[in-house]
């Protein structure tokens, strides 16, 4: 039986349509307006998820000497990692009304928390799962603390090693969390286009059967994700904005709007067009086949009594008889009636073999 998980209303498995999150994370630049004007794009491009990141600056990044280098509107920046999360924290009074305004755009909320007090806040939200980034994955009090609470946990796998992803798997279920997503991810913003290695998402669904798997996509575009999908991904997380000249770290890697409705889109075409494992004609396809395949026709006029040669055999469309694999099976035998030019010869225009 295939891994498969459920957040709030939706489940999520190889049987179910791939669960679509959109990371908000802090390109909200520490604005509520704008996070919940990212809320609402991302309900409108009918993604299924809408993440944020709860945390607090000084609680995991406490020395302001710590400088953070990244590209904002077409310049390199660098500043104080410290001040700069600062400038992108919102406080947690202010996740109620982003969570409300979720599920009422018919969104699932969820969050990353980076400590205890955030989570405790998510869980009294209600939040129907943990997201754990990738900083985290060897947080060990955070993964017990988050896995106690017994909701499903997603963990994205950036900068880890396989045994990082091991404990962390072994520590949430020993928490006793619920069902566990394994995200494959690489931390580089952006992923460049060589460094993505989508075919991790074999190793991780061999190493983790009981896990669902899925991809947290930092490249440039929709490629890798949509190619991820066509992998086995379950989960799709990509990081969006409103606009990719607004200023921030993450802002022009990220999917805009129209990015989005594409990813969304193109994911949900893409789960029709992956089917069935199973070499079964659809009825529409016999259809086909009838008209399009060939048949064995009588090449001229034949008369009864006659012997079959290649000579006697044309092969037509539609495929409204033998078809040319019964060649074989005419060759050498005697028609016992006439078969008139063009006419599909059958069987039953043969004489029996004991007849003679």
């Amino acid at each position: 039986m295939s891994a498969e998980l459920c957040i709030e209303d939706r489940p999520i498995g190889d049987d179910h349509p791939t669960f679509i999150i959109a990371e908000v994370g802090v390109n909200h630049n520490g604005d509520p307006d704008t996070a919940h004007r990212m809320v609402d794009m991302v309900a409108d491009a009918g993604a299924d998820c809408v993440k944020f990141q709860t945390f607090r600056a000084e609680e995991f990044c406490n020395a302001p000497e710590d400088v953070y280098e990244y590209v904002s509107q077409g310049e390199t920046r660098r500043e104080s990692m410290l001040e700069m999360f600062r400038r992108l924290e919102l406080k947690h009074d202010e996740f109620r009304g982003l969570f409300e305004h979720a599920r009422a755009r018919g969104l699932v909320p969820l969050s990353t928390p980076t400590d205890r007090a955030a989570a405790d806040l998510l869980m009294e939200l209600g939040a129907g799962a943990f997201k754990i980034g990738s900083d985290d994955l060897v947080h060990t009090p955070l993964l017990d603390h988050v896995g106690a609470k017994g909701r499903p946990v997603l963990i994205s796998t950036g900068m880890a090693h396989l045994g990082d992803v091991e404990r962390a798997v072994d520590r949430l279920h020993a928490a006793g969390s619920g069902p566990l997503a394994i995200l494959h991810c690489i931390s580089l913003y952006p992923t460049p286009d060589d460094g993505v290695h989508l075919r991790r998402l074999a190793t991780l669904r061999h190493a983790f059967p009981e896990c669902v798997v899925g991809f947290s996509d930092h490249s440039w575009g929709i490629t890798a994700a949509l190619g991820a999908v066509a992998l086995g991904a379950r989960v799709i997380e990509k990081h969006v904005t409103l606009d990719n000249d607004m200023p921030g770290p993450d802002h022009r890697f990220s999917a805009n709007p129209a990015q989005l409705k594409d990813l969304v889109q193109g994911v949900r075409t893409l789960e029709a067009q992956l089917g069935s494992s199973a070499f079964r004609l659809s009825p529409a396809e016999q259809e086909m086949a009838q008209l399009c395949h060939r048949a064995i026709y009588a090449a001229r006029d034949l008369p009864a009594g006659h012997v079959l040669s290649s000579d006697d055999l044309t092969y037509q469309r539609p495929g409204n008889g033998l078809p040319p694999y019964e060649t074989d099976r005419l060759l050498g035998r005697r028609l016992s009636r006439a078969v008139p030019s063009n006419k599909a010869i059958t069987f039953e225009h043969l004489e029996s073999v004991d007849d003679h």
